[in-house]
Protein backbone atom coordinates (compact mmCIF):
# COMPACT_ATOMS: atom_id res chain seq x y z
CA UNK A 1 0.00 0.00 0.00
CA UNK A 2 1.24 3.74 -0.84
CA UNK A 3 0.80 4.61 2.95
CA UNK A 4 1.20 2.70 6.58
CA UNK A 5 -2.60 1.78 7.74
CA UNK A 6 -3.89 -0.06 10.35
CA UNK A 7 -7.41 -1.66 11.11
CA UNK A 8 -9.03 1.17 12.35
CA UNK A 9 -8.00 3.55 9.55
CA UNK A 10 -9.59 1.14 7.00
CA UNK A 11 -12.37 0.55 9.34
CA UNK A 12 -13.21 4.61 9.46
CA UNK A 13 -12.48 5.10 5.91
CA UNK A 14 -15.52 2.70 5.27
CA UNK A 15 -18.07 3.77 7.38
CA UNK A 16 -17.63 7.67 6.31
CA UNK A 17 -18.13 6.60 2.97
CA UNK A 18 -20.33 3.82 3.46
CA UNK A 19 -22.85 5.18 1.28
CA UNK A 20 -20.19 5.66 -1.58
CA UNK A 21 -19.05 1.85 -0.88
CA UNK A 22 -22.41 0.59 -1.25
CA UNK A 23 -23.23 2.87 -4.51
CA UNK A 24 -19.72 1.18 -6.35
CA UNK A 25 -20.79 -2.47 -5.17
CA UNK A 26 -24.20 -1.81 -6.59
CA UNK A 27 -22.73 -0.60 -9.95
CA UNK A 28 -19.38 -2.41 -9.92
CA UNK A 29 -17.20 -1.50 -13.25
CA UNK A 30 -19.58 1.14 -14.79
CA UNK A 31 -19.32 4.01 -12.85
CA UNK A 32 -16.25 7.19 -14.53
CA UNK A 33 -14.54 9.15 -11.88
CA UNK A 34 -17.09 12.18 -12.73
CA UNK A 35 -20.39 10.16 -12.05
CA UNK A 36 -18.79 9.46 -8.64
CA UNK A 37 -17.43 13.37 -8.03
CA UNK A 38 -20.23 14.66 -8.71
CA UNK A 39 -22.16 12.63 -5.81
CA UNK A 40 -22.93 15.31 -2.88
CA UNK A 41 -21.77 12.25 -0.13
CA UNK A 42 -18.29 12.44 -1.55
CA UNK A 43 -15.57 15.13 -2.20
CA UNK A 44 -12.30 14.87 -4.33
CA UNK A 45 -10.35 15.05 -1.30
CA UNK A 46 -12.24 12.19 0.51
CA UNK A 47 -11.68 10.33 -3.02
CA UNK A 48 -8.20 10.62 -2.69
CA UNK A 49 -7.91 9.44 0.59
CA UNK A 50 -9.58 5.71 -0.46
CA UNK A 51 -7.24 6.02 -3.46
CA UNK A 52 -4.03 6.40 -1.22
CA UNK A 53 -5.37 3.44 1.09
CA UNK A 54 -6.40 0.87 -1.93
CA UNK A 55 -9.92 0.68 -0.77
CA UNK A 56 -10.97 2.05 -4.55
CA UNK A 57 -9.13 1.90 -8.02
CA UNK A 58 -9.06 3.43 -11.32
CA UNK A 59 -8.65 2.49 -15.00
CA UNK A 60 -9.45 4.57 -18.01
CA UNK A 61 -11.71 6.88 -15.67
CA UNK A 62 -13.62 3.82 -14.14
CA UNK A 63 -13.87 3.70 -10.33
CA UNK A 64 -14.29 -0.15 -8.80
CA UNK A 65 -13.75 -1.18 -5.16
CA UNK A 66 -11.06 -2.98 -4.03
CA UNK A 67 -10.99 -6.49 -4.67
CA UNK A 68 -10.65 -7.78 -1.19
CA UNK A 69 -13.62 -5.41 -0.45
CA UNK A 70 -15.86 -6.91 -3.18
CA UNK A 71 -14.93 -10.77 -2.04
CA UNK A 72 -15.67 -9.72 1.26
CA UNK A 73 -19.21 -8.36 0.52
CA UNK A 74 -19.90 -11.46 -1.77
CA UNK A 75 -18.55 -14.08 0.46
CA UNK A 76 -20.80 -12.85 3.69
CA UNK A 77 -24.55 -12.21 1.53
CA UNK A 78 -23.63 -15.60 -0.43
CA UNK A 79 -23.31 -13.61 -4.03
CA UNK A 80 -20.89 -13.68 -6.72
CA UNK A 81 -19.34 -16.20 -9.05
CA UNK A 82 -19.18 -20.07 -7.90
CA UNK A 83 -15.83 -20.69 -7.27
CA UNK A 84 -15.34 -24.44 -6.03
CA UNK A 85 -11.68 -24.27 -5.88
CA UNK A 86 -11.67 -23.00 -2.28
CA UNK A 87 -13.43 -26.35 -1.24
CA UNK A 88 -10.58 -28.15 -3.03
CA UNK A 89 -8.22 -26.45 -0.98
CA UNK A 90 -10.15 -27.34 2.18
CA UNK A 91 -10.12 -31.08 1.00
CA UNK A 92 -6.70 -31.08 0.61
CA UNK A 93 -5.63 -29.19 3.75
CA UNK A 94 -7.91 -31.62 5.95
CA UNK A 95 -6.34 -34.50 4.17
CA UNK A 96 -2.69 -33.44 5.24
CA UNK A 97 -3.40 -32.09 8.68
CA UNK A 98 -5.03 -35.82 9.32
CA UNK A 99 -1.98 -37.25 8.34
CA UNK A 100 0.13 -35.29 10.59
CA UNK A 101 -2.63 -36.55 13.53
CA UNK A 102 -1.97 -40.39 12.94
CA UNK A 103 2.02 -39.77 12.84
CA UNK A 104 1.78 -37.43 16.33
CA UNK A 105 -1.21 -37.40 17.66
CA UNK A 106 -0.92 -33.94 19.11
CA UNK A 107 -3.94 -31.66 19.99
CA UNK A 108 -2.81 -28.95 17.52
CA UNK A 109 -2.92 -30.94 15.09
CA UNK A 110 -6.42 -32.39 16.21
CA UNK A 111 -7.83 -28.17 16.01
CA UNK A 112 -6.90 -27.69 12.61
CA UNK A 113 -8.78 -30.85 11.74
CA UNK A 114 -11.84 -29.50 13.06
CA UNK A 115 -11.11 -26.63 11.73
CA UNK A 116 -11.44 -27.34 7.96
CA UNK A 117 -14.00 -30.13 8.43
CA UNK A 118 -16.04 -26.78 9.82
CA UNK A 119 -14.90 -24.55 7.05
CA UNK A 120 -15.51 -27.66 4.24
CA UNK A 121 -19.24 -27.76 5.21
CA UNK A 122 -19.51 -24.04 5.18
CA UNK A 123 -17.72 -23.51 2.19
CA UNK A 124 -20.13 -26.63 0.31
CA UNK A 125 -23.29 -24.76 1.90
CA UNK A 126 -22.23 -21.16 0.34
CA UNK A 127 -21.06 -22.34 -2.76
CA UNK A 128 -24.61 -24.43 -3.62
CA UNK A 129 -26.40 -20.87 -2.56
CA UNK A 130 -24.43 -18.72 -4.67
CA UNK A 131 -24.70 -21.47 -7.58
CA UNK A 132 -28.79 -21.32 -7.35
CA UNK A 133 -28.58 -17.71 -7.36
CA UNK A 134 -26.22 -17.30 -10.25
CA UNK A 135 -28.65 -19.99 -12.24
CA UNK A 136 -31.66 -17.90 -11.19
CA UNK A 137 -30.01 -14.93 -12.58
CA UNK A 138 -28.32 -15.83 -15.86
CA UNK A 139 -31.76 -17.34 -16.66
CA UNK A 140 -34.02 -14.34 -15.90
CA UNK A 141 -31.43 -11.46 -17.09
CA UNK A 142 -28.84 -12.24 -19.53
CA UNK A 143 -30.06 -11.06 -22.72
CA UNK A 144 -28.15 -13.20 -25.39
CA UNK A 145 -28.91 -16.34 -25.72
CA UNK A 146 -25.85 -18.05 -26.81
CA UNK A 147 -24.22 -16.91 -23.67
CA UNK A 148 -26.93 -17.67 -21.65
CA UNK A 149 -26.97 -21.01 -22.60
CA UNK A 150 -23.00 -20.94 -22.19
CA UNK A 151 -23.33 -20.05 -18.75
CA UNK A 152 -25.76 -22.46 -17.79
CA UNK A 153 -23.82 -25.43 -19.19
CA UNK A 154 -20.84 -23.86 -17.10
CA UNK A 155 -22.64 -23.90 -13.78
CA UNK A 156 -23.73 -27.43 -14.98
CA UNK A 157 -19.93 -28.16 -15.00
CA UNK A 158 -19.43 -26.41 -11.78
CA UNK A 159 -22.52 -28.52 -10.06
CA UNK A 160 -20.88 -31.25 -11.27
CA UNK A 161 -17.24 -30.35 -9.92
CA UNK A 162 -19.28 -30.11 -6.39
CA UNK A 163 -20.66 -33.49 -6.47
CA UNK A 164 -17.00 -34.94 -6.54
CA UNK A 165 -16.05 -32.81 -4.01
CA UNK A 166 -18.31 -33.72 -1.66
CA UNK A 167 -17.62 -37.49 -2.84
CA UNK A 168 -14.21 -36.86 -1.50
CA UNK A 169 -15.47 -36.01 1.71
CA UNK A 170 -17.36 -38.31 2.43
CA UNK A 171 -14.54 -40.71 1.30
CA UNK A 172 -11.71 -38.85 3.78
CA UNK A 173 -14.77 -39.49 6.49
CA UNK A 174 -14.82 -43.01 6.26
CA UNK A 175 -11.41 -43.29 5.71
CA UNK A 176 -10.84 -41.86 8.96
CA UNK A 177 -13.89 -42.74 10.89
CA UNK A 178 -11.53 -45.06 13.49
CA UNK A 179 -8.87 -42.36 13.52
CA UNK A 180 -11.57 -39.88 14.83
CA UNK A 181 -13.40 -42.35 17.09
CA UNK A 182 -9.95 -43.04 19.10
CA UNK A 183 -9.57 -39.34 19.36
CA UNK A 184 -12.93 -39.54 21.96
CA UNK A 185 -13.38 -35.76 21.14
CA UNK A 186 -16.90 -35.02 21.38
CA UNK A 187 -16.81 -32.16 19.89
CA UNK A 188 -15.16 -33.77 16.84
CA UNK A 189 -17.77 -36.44 16.99
CA UNK A 190 -20.31 -33.36 17.06
CA UNK A 191 -18.64 -31.79 13.97
CA UNK A 192 -18.15 -35.12 11.75
CA UNK A 193 -22.18 -35.77 12.35
CA UNK A 194 -23.48 -31.88 10.96
CA UNK A 195 -20.71 -32.55 7.99
CA UNK A 196 -22.43 -36.05 7.04
CA UNK A 197 -25.95 -34.80 7.25
CA UNK A 198 -24.93 -31.51 5.44
CA UNK A 199 -23.29 -33.62 3.06
CA UNK A 200 -26.87 -35.31 2.08
CA UNK A 201 -28.94 -32.24 1.76
CA UNK A 202 -26.00 -30.63 -0.26
CA UNK A 203 -26.21 -33.66 -2.67
CA UNK A 204 -30.21 -33.29 -3.16
CA UNK A 205 -30.25 -29.55 -3.31
CA UNK A 206 -27.74 -30.56 -6.12
CA UNK A 207 -30.11 -32.47 -8.02
CA UNK A 208 -32.70 -29.38 -7.68
CA UNK A 209 -30.27 -27.14 -9.35
CA UNK A 210 -29.23 -30.14 -11.98
CA UNK A 211 -33.01 -30.43 -12.62
CA UNK A 212 -33.67 -26.51 -13.04
CA UNK A 213 -30.58 -26.03 -15.69
CA UNK A 214 -31.76 -28.85 -17.86
CA UNK A 215 -35.06 -26.62 -17.75
CA UNK A 216 -34.53 -23.89 -18.34
CA UNK A 217 -31.83 -24.82 -21.38
CA UNK A 218 -34.83 -26.49 -22.37
CA UNK A 219 -37.00 -23.66 -22.47
CA UNK A 220 -34.45 -21.42 -24.11
CA UNK A 221 -33.60 -24.12 -26.95
CA UNK A 222 -37.71 -23.56 -27.21
CA UNK A 223 -37.17 -19.67 -27.66
CA UNK A 224 -34.24 -19.65 -30.04
CA UNK A 225 -36.73 -21.84 -32.13
CA UNK A 226 -39.39 -19.56 -31.86
CA UNK A 227 -37.11 -16.55 -33.03
CA UNK A 228 -35.67 -18.53 -35.77
CA UNK A 229 -38.87 -19.46 -37.39
CA UNK A 230 -40.49 -15.74 -36.76
CA UNK A 231 -37.23 -14.08 -38.20
CA UNK A 232 -37.95 -17.24 -41.61
CA UNK A 233 -41.56 -15.64 -41.48
CA UNK A 234 -40.76 -12.07 -41.82
CA UNK A 235 -38.15 -12.43 -44.27
CA UNK A 236 -40.86 -14.24 -46.50
CA UNK A 237 -43.34 -11.51 -45.82
CA UNK A 238 -40.97 -8.78 -46.40
CA UNK A 239 -40.44 -10.42 -50.08
CA UNK A 240 -44.11 -10.78 -49.98
CA UNK A 241 -44.22 -14.21 -50.76
CA UNK A 242 -46.20 -14.85 -47.79
CA UNK A 243 -48.74 -13.00 -49.43
CA UNK A 244 -48.69 -13.44 -53.11
CA UNK A 245 -47.65 -17.80 -53.20
CA UNK A 246 -49.20 -18.97 -50.04
CA UNK A 247 -53.08 -19.32 -48.45
CA UNK A 248 -51.53 -17.65 -45.06
CA UNK A 249 -54.34 -15.24 -44.65
CA UNK A 250 -57.12 -17.67 -44.99
CA UNK A 251 -55.26 -19.94 -42.57
CA UNK A 252 -54.88 -17.53 -40.20
CA UNK A 253 -58.06 -16.27 -40.43
CA UNK A 254 -59.55 -19.71 -39.78
CA UNK A 255 -58.00 -20.13 -36.79
CA UNK A 256 -59.38 -19.47 -33.40
CA UNK A 257 -56.32 -18.21 -30.91
CA UNK A 258 -58.59 -18.11 -27.53
CA UNK A 259 -58.06 -22.05 -27.63
CA UNK A 260 -53.49 -21.79 -27.25
CA UNK A 261 -53.70 -19.40 -24.71
CA UNK A 262 -53.49 -22.22 -21.60
CA UNK A 263 -50.35 -23.77 -23.83
CA UNK A 264 -47.14 -23.44 -22.12
CA UNK A 265 -43.48 -23.63 -23.05
CA UNK A 266 -42.05 -27.23 -22.67
CA UNK A 267 -41.15 -28.60 -18.62
CA UNK A 268 -38.77 -31.10 -18.39
CA UNK A 269 -40.27 -31.93 -14.94
CA UNK A 270 -42.34 -35.15 -14.49
CA UNK A 271 -45.94 -34.91 -13.96
CA UNK A 272 -46.87 -36.06 -10.44
CA UNK A 273 -49.50 -38.41 -11.36
CA UNK A 274 -47.46 -40.04 -14.16
CA UNK A 275 -44.94 -40.94 -10.94
CA UNK A 276 -48.08 -43.50 -9.59
CA UNK A 277 -48.01 -45.26 -12.41
CA UNK A 278 -46.14 -48.32 -12.87
CA UNK A 279 -43.89 -46.83 -16.01
CA UNK A 280 -43.10 -43.85 -13.26
CA UNK A 281 -42.28 -46.84 -10.48
CA UNK A 282 -39.32 -48.01 -12.62
CA UNK A 283 -37.97 -44.56 -13.54
CA UNK A 284 -38.19 -43.62 -9.72
CA UNK A 285 -36.15 -46.78 -9.21
CA UNK A 286 -33.48 -45.46 -12.12
CA UNK A 287 -33.17 -42.29 -10.73
CA UNK A 288 -32.70 -43.63 -7.48
CA UNK A 289 -29.99 -45.79 -8.55
CA UNK A 290 -28.54 -43.09 -10.05
CA UNK A 291 -28.10 -40.67 -7.35
CA UNK A 292 -27.93 -42.96 -4.22
CA UNK A 293 -31.39 -41.42 -3.45
CA UNK A 294 -32.36 -43.90 -0.52
CA UNK A 295 -29.43 -42.17 1.35
CA UNK A 296 -31.83 -38.83 1.27
CA UNK A 297 -34.24 -40.60 2.76
CA UNK A 298 -36.18 -38.66 5.74
CA UNK A 299 -34.52 -38.42 8.97
CA UNK A 300 -36.87 -38.26 12.42
CA UNK A 301 -35.38 -36.98 15.03
CA UNK A 302 -35.99 -39.45 18.23
CA UNK A 303 -37.97 -38.45 21.18
CA UNK A 304 -36.35 -38.50 24.51
CA UNK A 305 -34.99 -41.47 26.36
CA UNK A 306 -36.88 -41.64 29.97
CA UNK A 307 -34.37 -40.86 32.95
CA UNK A 308 -35.07 -44.13 34.41
CA UNK A 309 -35.59 -46.87 31.39
CA UNK A 310 -33.02 -49.04 33.34
CA UNK A 311 -34.91 -48.94 36.34
CA UNK A 312 -38.15 -49.52 34.34
CA UNK A 313 -36.64 -53.10 33.24
CA UNK A 314 -35.94 -54.33 36.62
CA UNK A 315 -39.50 -53.50 37.40
CA UNK A 316 -40.71 -55.88 34.98
CA UNK A 317 -38.10 -58.56 36.36
CA UNK A 318 -36.15 -58.49 33.07
CA UNK A 319 -32.66 -59.52 34.65
CA UNK A 320 -30.07 -60.80 32.03
CA UNK A 321 -26.44 -60.27 31.52
CA UNK A 322 -26.31 -58.06 28.90
CA UNK A 323 -22.27 -58.28 28.43
CA UNK A 324 -22.61 -61.84 27.69
CA UNK A 325 -25.52 -61.47 25.23
CA UNK A 326 -23.45 -58.53 23.50
CA UNK A 327 -20.72 -61.46 23.39
CA UNK A 328 -22.61 -63.68 21.52
CA UNK A 329 -23.77 -60.98 19.02
CA UNK A 330 -20.61 -60.09 18.33
CA UNK A 331 -19.92 -63.72 17.30
CA UNK A 332 -22.50 -63.80 14.66
CA UNK A 333 -22.84 -62.80 10.99
CA UNK A 334 -26.50 -63.48 10.53
CA UNK A 335 -28.24 -60.32 12.00
CA UNK A 336 -27.59 -56.54 13.08
CA UNK A 337 -28.21 -55.98 16.27
CA UNK A 338 -31.99 -54.76 15.88
CA UNK A 339 -32.74 -57.85 14.33
CA UNK A 340 -30.58 -59.87 16.34
CA UNK A 341 -32.67 -58.65 19.70
CA UNK A 342 -36.27 -58.72 18.30
CA UNK A 343 -35.64 -62.52 17.17
CA UNK A 344 -33.44 -63.46 20.19
CA UNK A 345 -34.66 -66.42 22.55
CA UNK A 346 -34.32 -65.17 26.20
CA UNK A 347 -34.58 -67.31 29.01
CA UNK A 348 -38.19 -69.15 30.29
CA UNK A 349 -37.91 -67.35 33.73
CA UNK A 350 -37.52 -63.77 32.71
CA UNK A 351 -41.06 -64.16 31.45
CA UNK A 352 -42.81 -62.58 27.97
CA UNK A 353 -39.96 -60.09 27.12
CA UNK A 354 -42.05 -57.72 24.47
CA UNK A 355 -41.09 -55.54 22.10
CA UNK A 356 -40.85 -52.57 23.93
CA UNK A 357 -38.13 -54.16 26.21
CA UNK A 358 -36.20 -55.54 23.42
CA UNK A 359 -35.87 -51.98 22.14
CA UNK A 360 -34.65 -50.84 25.42
CA UNK A 361 -31.82 -53.27 25.58
CA UNK A 362 -30.93 -52.37 22.27
CA UNK A 363 -31.07 -48.84 23.43
CA UNK A 364 -28.89 -49.79 26.37
CA UNK A 365 -25.95 -51.90 23.77
CA UNK A 366 -25.69 -49.12 21.58
CA UNK A 367 -25.22 -46.37 24.17
CA UNK A 368 -22.39 -48.73 26.71
CA UNK A 369 -20.41 -50.94 24.21
CA UNK A 370 -20.59 -47.90 21.25
CA UNK A 371 -16.89 -49.17 20.63
CA UNK A 372 -17.04 -52.36 19.87
CA UNK A 373 -20.25 -52.05 17.89
CA UNK A 374 -20.07 -50.80 13.84
CA UNK A 375 -22.61 -47.89 13.61
CA UNK A 376 -23.22 -47.75 9.33
CA UNK A 377 -25.10 -44.13 10.12
CA UNK A 378 -28.18 -45.37 8.17
CA UNK A 379 -31.54 -46.17 8.65
CA UNK A 380 -33.32 -49.67 7.98
CA UNK A 381 -37.04 -49.79 9.13
CA UNK A 382 -39.15 -52.13 10.94
CA UNK A 383 -42.99 -52.92 10.69
CA UNK A 384 -45.07 -53.81 13.68
CA UNK A 385 -48.67 -53.57 15.65
CA UNK A 386 -49.09 -52.14 18.89
CA UNK A 387 -51.05 -52.78 21.60
CA UNK A 388 -54.32 -51.31 19.95
CA UNK A 389 -53.19 -53.05 16.07
CA UNK A 390 -52.88 -50.20 14.53
CA UNK A 391 -49.83 -50.56 12.10
CA UNK A 392 -46.61 -48.50 12.61
CA UNK A 393 -42.83 -48.30 11.21
CA UNK A 394 -39.72 -48.00 13.42
CA UNK A 395 -36.42 -46.51 11.84
CA UNK A 396 -33.61 -47.96 13.95
CA UNK A 397 -29.89 -47.02 13.08
CA UNK A 398 -28.06 -50.04 11.13
CA UNK A 399 -25.30 -51.63 13.92
CA UNK A 400 -23.53 -54.35 13.10
CA UNK A 401 -20.22 -56.42 14.87
CA UNK A 402 -17.09 -54.67 14.19
CA UNK A 403 -15.06 -57.79 13.59
CA UNK A 404 -17.29 -58.56 10.39
CA UNK A 405 -16.34 -55.38 9.03
CA UNK A 406 -12.90 -56.10 9.42
CA UNK A 407 -13.05 -59.62 7.68
CA UNK A 408 -14.47 -57.68 4.72
CA UNK A 409 -11.56 -55.58 4.94
CA UNK A 410 -9.25 -58.67 5.15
Amino acid sequence: MSLQVNVNDILTQLYQNKSVVEFLFANRDSITVNELLSRDDISAEQYQKLKSLELVSEYESIVSLNDAVTAMFEDFMEIGEVTPGFINDYINELKRYIRFYQEVHEHRFLRSIKKYLKRTNIALSREIIKLQKNVDDTYKNEANYRIKIQKLEDYRQKRDTIIEFIHKTEDIIFEARQLFAFTNDPELYGIVSSLKIGLIENLDFLIEIQTDITDYINKIQFQIDIYLKAQQLKEIKDHGLLHYQTNFKEVVNAISPIKFNAIKGPRTKVAVEFLFTDAGHILCKKVADKYKLSRLSFRGIAGKLPTNFKDQLIDRQIKLDVEKLVERFLHQTKHNLFEYLIEYKFPKDLGEVSFEDRLSIFVEIAMEYQNQLDFKYRLNYFDYQDKNNNKKRLGYTLILPIEKKQKIKV
